[in-house]
């Protein structure tokens, strides 16, 4: 596990009448990182990164659900078939009950005794020993408190995992809605995101401009409202591994559907107006080529239009969503009116929901199902493999990204004279040690230091498919049986001759290699598709293939 000391300057807020600045402390062990902006959609912003912050602290697999009907109605079942003896302990509950009566005004009495502490001097030096305490007692939940930013040339961002990790929050800042008068030090840092923090952000208003500073400049500016706090922080590799795990799923995802605002406020609604007393309980999107897409929230069957654009696949399908109340958190930005899409790849498998409001974007990653962290047993990276380069080779790539900021992979591959496959493999290694992120949309790798030093041997170890693919692809037993290439698309089929079996794997692309379609008719995949990531025989051919 990764670890390193961390000082960390405090988030600060402040407002008057006619501005609010906030200011993201940060982690100063890190590489210097700093920006220093007006932003002119200061309400866009402030409800977007609001949400970010509902991400962080949720934690829906690990609810407690009510059931105190249930326990009323099983006591009196229970009561009727005791025995006499305890039937006549039971006769002593009152005087029991009372006795708790009294404790409980006993605890409002310590209550009001501790609250005198919070007017104390000594708060600060108290609120050092509970970070202490958190540390050594509930690691997790000290760590899920520090999102992590990243200040590049074009754009910032900042990204979060709730407290079970099945959720992924991402909002992206372009600069061109910005104005600055001091030039930006690009790096990535984690950031404390404070309570006091989360309110100011909350007062943010349209009408009042908001500066948003993060970090320190180069020289170490005192700017007098900030102070230092050592963290020592052992960031896990499973958090890193569900970054390069949603990058991936990210690039896997081929269909993407425009809804409207008002439609999914609806479905929402309607999740929220009853609560469902049996399965199953997944959102179907029932997409029909030419027709508005649509969806159905079981077990009621109730269907909703999404969309006034009608759905532009050549072939019909109906793609289940679970985890469906993890959207909650988005369900105050809607009444703004964003621009909302989505990405689906199939059943059970991940999904992301993007809004835009003026131009500043949140991106919700759920993971296929609630119990199912991103960091879990599907390994959606393995479509392209990391690479087994020497580390000089993955150095000399590191050390281009991160003088460039972002690379393709045509960019990596004439630079290293390689092939375009072994520049995707390579940059995958890349995201795995925590050093570079995938931006879909561009299409583009940008560096992304998410430790200090670079440590190429911290990458996660290959899944069992994973592992079989590479060796079937290192050891010749697959070759190409068809390679048709079209103005937009590119479809591969091939033949796995292996360990005495026979099995056709098949990918299609787009014109930026981005997987569209994966199929083979192994055992692993038809009982699995593509939930846990691809089988062996598609890593294999995705790797003869060069995709």
């Amino acid at each position: 596990m990764p670890t390193y000391q961390g000082l960390y300057t405090k988030s600060v807020a402040r407002s008057t009448s006619q501005n609010s600045d906030i200011t993201f402390g940060t982690d100063v062990a890190q590489s210097p990182v700093f920006l220093s902006a007006d932003i002119m959609p200061s309400h866009s912003f402030a409800r977007l990164m609001l949400a970010l912050g509902q991400v962080v602290k949720m934690q829906d697999n690990l609810i407690e659900r009510d059931h105190s009907a249930y326990q009323k109605w099983v006591k009196g079942e229970y009561i009727k078939e005791l025995p006499q003896y305890q039937l006549d302990a039971a006769k002593k509950l009152p005087s029991l009950l009372t006795k708790k009566e009294n404790l409980e005004k006993e605890k409002i009495e310590i209550k009001k005794i501790i609250n005198k502490f919070h007017s104390a001097k000594s708060v600060s030096k108290e609120t050092k020993a509970f970070w202490k305490w958190l540390y050594n007692h509930n690691r997790e939940a000290w760590i899920i408190l520090d999102p992590i930013v990243s200040v590049q040339s074009d754009a910032t961002f900042f990204e979060a995992f709730s407290k079970d990790e099945s959720t992924y929050a991402r909002v992206l800042l372009p600069h061109h809605v910005t104005r600055t008068k001091s030039k930006p030090l690009l790096g990535t840092t984690n950031i404390d995101f404070s309570i006091p923090l989360e309110k100011e952000l909350a007062r943010t208003r349209a009408y009042r401009p908001l500066h948003l500073t993060v970090g320190s400049d180069s020289v170490g500016i005192d700017t007098g409202i900030s102070s230092t706090v050592e963290k020592k922080i052992d960031l896990p590799e499973s958090w890193v591994k569900g970054l390069v795990e949603v990058q991936a799923s990210l690039s896997l995802a081929p269909i993407q559907i425009n809804l409207s605002s008002s439609a999914l406020a609806d479905v929402i609604a309607r999740l929220d107006s009853e609560r469902e007393k049996h399965g199953p309980r997944s959102l179907i999107f029932d997409l029909v080529a030419g027709e508005p897409p649509q969806i159905i929230v079981e077990p009621w069957n109730d269907v909703f239009t999404v969309s006034d654009i009608p759905y532009e696949g050549t072939e019909n399908k109906k793609i289940k969503v679970w985890g469906r109340r993890r959207l909650r958190v988005i369900k105050d930005l809607l009444p703004l009116k964003p621009k909302v899409n989505v990405r689906l790849i199939d059943s059970g498998m991940p999904s992301f929901w993007s809004l835009e409001i003026d131009e500043i974007t949140l991106t919700i990653g759920l993971s296929g199902w609630t119990s199912q962290d991103w960091a879990g047993r599907a390994r959606f990276s393995a479509i392209v493999p990391a690479s087994d380069a020497p580390i000089e080779t993955i150095s000399k790539a590191a050390d281009l990204l991160k003088a460039q900021g972002s690379l393709s992979v045509d960019d990596l591959s004439n630079s290293l004279n390689s092939s375009p496959i072994e520049s995707r493999r390579i940059l995958q290694r890349l995201c795995l040690a925590g050093s570079a992120m995938f931006d879909p949309d561009p299409g583009i790798y940008r560096w992304r230091q998410l430790f200090p030093n670079l440590n190429l041997k911290s990458t996660n170890e290959t899944g069992t498919e994973e592992r079989k693919g590479i060796q079937i692809f290192k050891e010749n037993a697959i070759e190409i049986m068809s390679d048709e290439i079209a103005t937009d698309s590119r479809s591969i089929n091939g033949k796995v001759n292996y360990n005495g079996k026979i099995n056709h794997p098949s990918l299609k692309t787009d014109s930026d290699n981005r997987v569209k379609l994966a199929q083979c008719d192994c055992s692993y995949f038809r009982y699995n598709k593509l939930k846990f990531g691809p089988c062996r025989h598609i890593v294999a051919l995705s790797l003869m293939g060069g995709t």
